[in-house]
């Protein structure tokens, strides 16, 4: 049995979400930001739970996207250090795109930090290709972001061309 479950992420998740910030962002979401995402309309979050046994279940890792019309823009991904590199990351884009896509989504955007080598790297290997540059995107270092996209399926035309 897998260790390992996936959930909506609920308010009493919000402080391991914290920790997890931290030790991983330079500029980490806030509570309010967090509990102003959960009550976002079109919004969804998603954690990572693992038992263990004598251990309980801890929250090991997230994600945080908005649905809006047919597009998923992911906004949070992390996975506390000690669970990096064993594909929680990649299920949970993988999840997450699929919970998009039975929702109408055709594509998923995001932006990542240039310096992000191992988040782009991992982007590309989920098939996102790069589709633009945001100058000075992240206003605490000035550092410029990629804009990101995957396509999941393909755009219906609401008009027909030959008419």
């Amino acid at each position: 049995m897998n260790p390992w479950q996936i959930k909506p992420v609920e308010t009493e998740d919000i402080d391991r979400i914290l920790e997890i910030e931290k030790e991983l962002f330079p500029k980490p979401w806030d509570r309010v930001s967090y509990e102003n995402e959960l009550a976002c309309e079109g919004s969804f979050s998603f954690a990572i739970m693992l038992t263990e046994p004598d251990k309980g279940s801890q929250l090991i890792a997230y994600i945080c996207f908005r649905i809006v019309i047919d597009e998923m823009h992911l906004f949070k991904i992390g996975v506390a250090r000690r669970w990096q590199h064993i594909g929680l990351a990649t299920y949970l884009c993988q999840q997450s795109t699929q919970f998009a896509s039975e929702k109408g989504a055709v594509a998923v955007y995001l932006e990542v930090r240039v310096s992000n080598i191992p988040a782009i790297s991992l982007y590309r290997k989920l098939g996102f290709t790069t589709v633009g540059k945001r100058p000075r995107y992240y206003p605490e270092t000035g550092e410029d972001a990629l804009v990101m996209m995957k396509q999941i399926h393909e755009k219906k035309r609401i008009f027909n061309s030959s008419a």
